[in-house]
């Protein structure tokens, strides 16, 4: 089935590689991986997720406590993670983005991924 608009789903400890090789084997033709990862980092400190979000409102997508990061807004965001010395109230993970236009391509990437840590956003435009 069809899905409009495409749904980007973000996994955790899958490298562009890796979801190459997976579209490529299993001939997947309805879905795209992103070359540059996208950073989710999660805030242990409130006071320091509501910082954040004041400078980063509109460049970011925000789930709970976790900002994910376009690549296009990495250097800003770790020049304010080093200025506010933020290091130790944040975990940082590289999220890989993968669009999918079609829900059959997106069960066929996940079975042969095998990759269960995932978010899901309905939308065109993380990148």
């Amino acid at each position: 089935m069809k899905i409009s608009p495409p749904k980007i789903t973000l996994y955790d400890r899958c490298t562009y590689e890796q979801a190459l090789t997976i579209i490529s084997d299993r001939k997947l033709r309805q879905c795209e991986a992103a070359p540059n990862p996208i950073i989710a980092i999660s805030f242990l400190d409130d006071a320091a997720l509501v910082a954040f979000k004041f400078w980063f409102y509109e460049a970011t997508v925000f789930q709970d406590e976790t900002a994910l990061v376009s690549p296009a807004e990495t250097r800003a965001v770790e020049a304010y993670i080093s200025e506010n010395n933020l290091g130790s109230r944040i975990t940082r993970t590289n999220l890989l983005a993968v669009r999918f236009y079609d829900t059959d391509d997106e069960r066929a990437f996940e079975a042969d991924s095998g990759f269960s840590s995932a978010i899901h956003i309905v939308c065109t435009d993380l990148e």
